[in-house]
Order: C-alpha cells, then sequence, then structure tokens
C-alpha cells in the first residue's frame, strides 16, 4: 500500500533544528511507526523498536551499546524502557547537543512524564491525531482555516464533492479504518481496536476492578459526544462511583483517547463552564455507542453529534501543527438560546466555528455567530461548516464552509 504523506513530518523536522530530541506521542494505530519508518527525510536515521524483545533486552542491559552508533535515532514504543533515556541524555549533552533522537510511543503518561523529568530543556512534544481529511487527499494544512486564522480574505468557490459525509464520519480517521477496502473490513477493525486497543492502554496505566463498568461509561461518553457531560449521571449510567468516574475519565484523556473541550470566559462574563468531551476518532465513537454502519448516521437526530465530532478531529488536527497549539472551546452564555460550538483562541486572538449537518445555511443559521462576534472584540472571524458545496460570505465576518474544505 502506497505510503500516504503526513503534516506532521515538516513539522517534525522543523522541531529538531531547535531541540535534539523530539517525543512523538498518539493513540496507538494513529500511524506513528508508519511515519517514523517511511518518512523521507527520515531514511538515513536509525530505527530501533522496543517491541522487539532482542532490543528491549539491549536497552534494559546495555543502553549505551545500543545508542553507541553515532547517527540519529527513532526509539520506537520507547515508554517500554524509561531509563533508557539517561543514556538518550547522556549522549546528548555528550555531543553537545548535536545528537538527534525521536522517541515515540502511545498516548501513555509515562512517556510524556519521563523525558520531561530526564530530558527537562532538550525535548519537544508533538502529538500525532488520525488522518484529517485534507491530510487523506494529499493537501496542505494551509486551507480555509488557516485563512480564516491569519485573517485572510476568504473567497466564494464552488466546491465539487462526491463524498458520502456519514461514510466519511463513520469510518473516522485510523489509517487502518479508514483504508479498509469494505466496510465489513472496516468494521472488524474498528471493533478489534475497541476491544484490543483501548482496553491495552488503559490496563497498562491501572488496574480497573469492574471491566464492564469502564466500557459502560466509554459507552455513555460515546452516546454523549460532544454534550455537557456531568460527572453524577455518568456515575449512575455506568454503575461506578464519582470518584472512579473522574479517575477513569482522567485516564482517558492521558491516553489521548478522549479530549476535553471547557467554556470560553471572556472578561467575567457568565457562560457555561461544564465541559464537552470529545472522542479523538469520531469511527470509534460510533462503534462504541453501537452505531455499526454509515447508514445508521442518516438519521437526523444522531447525525449532528459525530459529525460535530469529526469537525472537532480536522480543528484537532490543523492545532496540533501550529507552534503554540491554541486552545478548543465552546461559548454557551448562560441567558438565551445561542451557542458556538467551537471557539479556537491562542495568543490574544480568536476565531468561532460552529458546526451544522444541514446542506444550506442562510443568514438565519448566523444568530449565535453574530451575538458571539458582536460581544467579543478578541474575535476576529466566524465560520459555519455545513455539509454543501459552496464557500460563500453569508453575513459580516462569517463564512459559510463546506466540511470537505476544513
Amino acid at each position: 500500500m502506497k505510503y500516504i504523506v503526513r503534516w506532521m513530518e515538516d513539522k517534525i523536522a522543523e522541531t529538531l533544528k531547535a531541540n535534539p530530541v523530539v517525543v512523538l506521542t498518539g493513540p496507538r494505530q494513529v500511524g506513528k511507526s508508519t511515519l517514523l519508518e517511511q518518512a523521507g527525510f527520515l531514511r538515513s536515521w536509525r530505527y530501533l523498536t522496543l517491541d522487539d524483545p532482542d532490543v528491549l533486552e539491549q536497552a534494559q542491559e546495555d543502553p549505551k551499546g545500543l545508542l553507541l552508533e553515532d547517527i540519529p535515532t527513532i526509539i520506537d514504543e520507547a515508554q517500554r524502557c524509561p531509563e533508557l533515556l539517561l543514556t538518550v541524555k547522556y549522549l546528548v549533552d555528550k555531543t553537545k547537543r548535536k545528537r538527534n533522537f525521536i522517541l515515540s510511543g502511545s498516548g501513555n503518561v509515562s512517556l510524556r512524564q519521563s523525558p520531561r523529568e530526564t530530558l527537562a530543556g532538550r525535548v519537544n512534544y508533538l502529538h500525532l491525531t488520525g488522518f484529517s481529511m485534507r491530510e487523506l487527499r494529499g493537501l496542505s494544512p494551509y486551507g480555509i482555516l488557516n485563512q480564516v486564522w491569519e485573517n485572510k480574505e476568504v473567497k466564494s468557490i464552488e466546491v465539487k464533492t462526491q463524498v458520502e459525509m456519514a461514510q466519511v464520519v463513520w469510518r473516522g480517521s485510523l489509517p487502518g479504518v479508514v483504508l479498509a477496502s469494505s466496510d465489513t473490513i472496516a468494521l472488524e477493525r474498528g471493533r478489534s481496536y475497541i476491544d484490543t486497543y483501548i482496553s491495552r492502554d488503559i490496563q497498562d496505566l491501572v488496574k480497573i476492578r469492574y471491566p464492564q463498568n469502564f466500557r459502560r461509561l466509554m459507552e455513555v461518553l460515546a452516546q454523549a459526544t460532544g454534550w455537557e457531560s456531568v460527572q453524577e449521571e455518568l456515575s449512575k449510567s455506568c454503575g461506578e462511583t464519582r470518584t472512579n468516574v473522574s479517575r477513569y475519565m482522567s485516564l482517558l484523556q492521558d491516553t489521548n483517547l478522549l479530549h476535553e473541550v471547557r467554556g470560553y470566559v471572556y472578561q467575567g462574563e457568565r457562560s457555561y463552564k461544564q465541559s464537552k468531551f470529545y472522542w479523538f476518532d469520531s469511527g470509534a465513537a460510533c462503534l462504541l455507542a453501537g452505531i455499526t454502519s454509515g447508514s445508521a448516521l442518516k438519521k437526523p437526530n444522531i447525525r449532528g453529534r459525530y459529525f460535530e465530532n469529526f469537525i472537532f478531529q480536522q480543528i484537532y488536527s490543523w492545532a496540533s501543527l501550529q507552534t503554540i497549539m491554541p486552545e478548543i472551546l465552546y461559548w454557551k452564555p448562560r441567558s438565551g438560546s445561542v451557542e458556538v460550538d467551537f471557539v479556537i483562541r491562542s495568543a490574544g486572538k480568536a476565531i468561532g466555528v460552529e458546526v451544522k449537518s444541514s446542506d444550506t445555511v442562510d443568514f438565519r443559521d448566523t444568530k449565535s455567530m453574530r451575538e458571539f462576534l458582536s460581544t467579543h472584540p478578541e474575535v476576529t472571524k466566524g465560520i459555519i461548516v455545513y455539509s454543501g458545496c459552496r464557500v460563500y460570505t453569508v453575513a459580516t465576518n462569517i463564512h459559510a464552509v463546506p466540511w470537505t474544505m476544513l
């Protein structure tokens, strides 16, 4: 299968100019190992994986011997031997920061904590997501979202697409699922991922006394993706204490499987502060919620929330490439019935993003965004992502953008 170039390649190369060590994290099966083995600029690097028992044994017993050869080195699944980081630190310092390393592994707490403690001042952290839609199509990350963020002109254009939205959202972003040759294979791979990798990641971190309750919590969170989640209600739904619910949700976030989106508050305004939660992958969220085909997402009562999760992924993928990763929040004042699904904020500027699964957008659909812009001078523009096929200005500083263009 032909390798699909990942946006993160350029980010890694850029980061290595300023830091001798890069730590690449992300959930399992998003393509970290494939990127590190296939990226053109890394072909000359030595690739080691601690999944190899022989390599792991030498890392534990003879780390200096393993890394003796003075060439740039990739250490995949580095979390399996945290002690190896001391040798990495020694070699970086010995060569006066001329020796380069890339450490990679799943969204594991130890992989983030150990380098931070051992390699302070020598390391930068990057996060790989699953495929973004533009990335999968071979496009650059500098699309309309980037134009709006940089306050550039957004031109009206017509977009031709033959992509079925429900099918794309259902498959999600995991390479093995997205690139499956049939829906049957995609379903099998998706279920296997949930049963094997998610459980494996969590069990690596903590012993869960009642796995069935933890599974039920994931299912409830998936069914309520994008909603304001109250731990007391989650506790009742999955049969766990509030303390355990809080602990399990923290674990899901620590492993990059679940993302918290907090309420946006500007200069003391009265807004909701209850967090919303989105899954790292709309496909995984669908399967956890019992949605086993793209056709099931065509039902209006469930389509919107998973489409919103999918758009969150596109925003998060773009944000992870920025020099300083912007915050992703939502806005909902305590009075009134308006809401903006996502607010992207960084360095004193912000833009708003609303998500609508309808195939048309008119002036009435901009009510929430207009109120948000009028009451928040720090926000420059807003976009409404929808399922249509035309980019156009629908109100002052508000643009309608087809989901395939994000």
